[in-house]
């Protein structure tokens, strides 16, 4: 597909519609920089639908000036009959799209008319930058005083606890500069703040720390890696975004989202916030907004874009004040066990509290909001839950206390990839025994840590455990990966079973008493995962001495199996008053030998 010459008064632009797909377009136009901003309008038939600006900058190399272009459709589709003619045109000329020519032409009919969408344009409703229609923000009374509500109830708490004061930014404050209220397609409201770090990465955990506050306070939290999107617990749709800053070593505005500005805001131009108006409500603006708004979207930033796209406009970003993956992850349980609350013990509680000859003191390893801790101290066991998740723990905690439990059941925070934390709470573990054996519990945990770690954990459990303490675990095998998940954003690292419970045999010092796979263990929903489950004892057990013995009996003669048997039942005899077996299980394992 070639380029086709667009005419500009006594200029030529060549433009191209270079990705054209049901979500979006985008391209470019080439032009001297007299001729820009191109505007470049989305058509259906002879309806107008949207508009942009070709206004971002373009990586492709040429000698005249290129600007590139972004357009949502994803909704379009929906007022759209076959044959119908999807079209961009750049001041009023049609633009080729590669692959199509001058024009789309639509195949299947959308479950609206353009008389439809007519109507919806006359009350108000416009497309957003990613082509989603819905009400102007200028008109969506609701949106406007929902959003605000959130918005203080989260700048009240971020004020309180960390004495930051969240303001205005990125479109919301575009909008209030430029507009005097909101920007009508914009689709969310962003805030900030301004840290006191003066560096990436402890600028990020302390965004962490601010994300684990709200969520503590009720509110649900989708981390991203530069900001936090805040919801309301009650109506998820209604949402704000919370974007941290900081200024750096060198007293520069760094900004881990990024800008699309060229020039820097110092320390010494930053004048604090003051109160400013949106839409007749009173919110919290930067002194001096204007400054601000340049360094954030450039010279260019008085011109609308409905296209605007970050991805393409970006010009710096502080990529060190991302969210690590673990604060990422610490962020995801938090807000997963705040919000997901269960009644009862798991099916593998179910599996693991049958076995008759586990101890009565119990390590909960990844107890998260304590689901299987509290199962088990309800049938009487001692336990000890641990999670890195401070939430899930307070939570846990909190609900012992209410249940009467505390006598029974008690919860510790710890991050088993810090070697120093994970020994010293299996060391009070340990000591809360007494001296009695002990069960490290781990249900869906271990697929829920790198490799590294579960080595590092499964030696210092190895380390410490004595002879009949048991290990009781279930994790997502290898042939679960690519099996449906109801929770899509869990971290997951699948492994085989198996290899595993040999591992515990012949690298760990345990011997595996059971151990099961498959599907049908653990149903959730419309989710079967595919899973490992074993149980193991530190050392070695009459029962199995004697099943070992059995199993081999059967290969040899008549003479070998009276020579085992008696073997078998001499050990047993010698050993009954050191194991927890009772009478009826020996009586079982005579009868099977």
């Amino acid at each position: 597909m070639s380029t086709k010459s667009v005419s500009l008064q006594s200029q030529t632009l060549l433009g191209l519609v270079d990705n054209f797909s049901s979500n979006s377009a985008s391209g470019w136009i080439s032009g001297t920089s007299d001729d820009f901003p191109v505007r470049i309008e989305l058509y259906l038939n002879e309806t107008l639908l949207s508009a942009t600006w070709a206004n971002n900058s373009s990586s492709l190399a040429t000698n005249d000036e290129i600007k590139g272009f972004f357009i949502g459709m994803r909704e379009v589709w929906s007022y759209a009959k076959t044959g119908d003619h999807i079209s961009l045109r750049a001041n009023g000329t049609a633009l080729p799209i590669r692959g199509h020519g001058a024009f789309h032409v639509v195949e299947g009919d959308g479950a609206y008319s353009l008389q439809d969408l007519s109507q919806r344009f006359e009350e108000g409703y416009l497309f957003d930058r990613s082509g989603r229609l819905h009400l102007s923000k200028k008109l969506d009374i609701d949106w406007q005083a929902n959003v605000i509500s959130l918005y203080n109830s989260v700048r009240k708490i971020i004020k309180t606890a960390f004495g930051y004061d969240l303001f205005l930014f990125y479109g919301s404050l575009l909008g209030q500069v430029r507009e005097g209220g909101f920007i009508g397609h914009d689709n969310d409201f962003d805030t900030a703040y301004v840290s006191n770090y003066t560096n990436g990465p402890e600028a990020a955990a302390e965004l962490c720390d601010i994300g684990c506050k709200l969520i503590d306070a009720g509110f649900y939290i989708d981390r991203k890696f530069n900001a936090l999107h805040i919801h309301d617990p009650h109506d998820h749709t209604n949402r704000i975004d919370v974007f941290h800053t900081y200024f750096n070593i060198d007293g520069e505005l760094a900004l881990p989202f990024g800008r699309a500005g060229n020039d820097e805001l110092t320390r010494d131009e930053w004048k604090g916030v003051t109160t400013g108006r949106i839409a007749h409500h009173d919110v919290l603006v930067p002194v001096d907004a204007e400054r601000v708004v340049a360094h954030l979207y450039g010279n260019s930033w008085r011109t609308p874009q409905v296209g605007f796209s970050w991805k393409h406009a970006r010009t710096q970003r502080d990529l060190t004040g991302r969210l690590s993956d673990e604060d990422r992850q610490i962020l995801y349980w938090a807000n997963f066990y705040a919000h997901n609350a269960f009644t009862s013990g798991s099916s593998f509680f179910e599996k693991v509290s049958s076995y008759g000859h586990l101890p009565s003191n119990i390590i909960d390893i990844g107890a998260g909001d304590g689901r299987d801790s509290f199962a088990f101290s309800r049938i009487g066991r001692h336990v000890l839950g641990v999670d890195r998740s401070i939430v899930g723990i307070n939570q846990a905690s909190k609900k012992a206390a209410s249940e009467g439990l505390s006598g029974l059941l008690s919860f510790k925070s710890c991050d088993v990839s810090d070697a120093h934390q994970l020994r010293s709470t299996l060391n009070f573990a340990r000591q809360q025994a007494n001296g009695q054996p002990l069960l490290f519990y781990m249900r869906f945990f271990l697929h829920s840590i790198p490799e590294k770690v579960q080595q590092e954990l499964m030696s210092e459990i190895a380390r410490i455990a004595q002879k009949g303490d048991f290990i009781a675990a279930e994790f997502r095998t290898d042939k679960d990966k690519r099996r449906h998940k109801t929770f899509t954003k869990h971290y997951r690292r699948y492994q085989n079973g198996p290899a595993f419970g040999r591992e515990l045999r012949q690298r760990y010092g345990f011997t595996v008493v059971e151990e099961e796979q498959g599907t049908g263990l653990s149903v959730y929903k419309d989710e079967d995962p595919h899973l490992y489950r074993v149980i193991a004892r530190k050392g070695t057990t009459p029962r199995i001495v004697y099943d070992r013995a059995a199993r081999l009996a059967g290969k040899y003669s008549l003479r070998a199996v009276a020579l085992l048997r008696s073997t078998v039942r001499r050990k047993l005899l010698n050993r009954i008053a050191r194991t927890s077996l009772d009478q009826e299980s020996l009586a079982t394992g005579f009868r099977r030998f």
